[in-house]
């Protein structure tokens, strides 16, 4: 079986939070600033400093969201679905 291992830097511009689903297998890496987790049946947040990373563990809907200015490295296993859409969306944002 073949794995490829996709990951994208992402600096979080607006206080909207990245909404993720089936996203099972994904490392969610904080890498400047202060990041909000919640994930669907799961009983606690999460909230992860500068070099900090949460694994996400289930499926179903997960929101990720600064606070203040931060960026965030998501790490998953194969592309595809949800991570594809969201790493074109992003990229694809026009300038204000």
């Amino acid at each position: 079986m073949n794995s490829h291992r996709v990951a994208e830097e992402i600096c979080l511009l607006t206080p909207s939070p990245i909404r993720l689903t089936d996203a099972a297998g994904t490392q969610v890496r904080c890498l400047q600033g202060t990041i909000w987790i919640t994930v669907a049946s799961e009983p606690d947040d999460v909230f992860l400093r500068a070099g900090q990373s949460y694994l996400i563990r289930r499926n179903g809907l997960c929101l990720v969201e600064q606070i203040g200015d931060s960026s965030i490295q998501l790490d998953r296993r194969q592309a595809g679905g949800w991570f594809d859409g969201l790493i074109r969306c992003l990229k694809f944002v026009p300038a204000r």
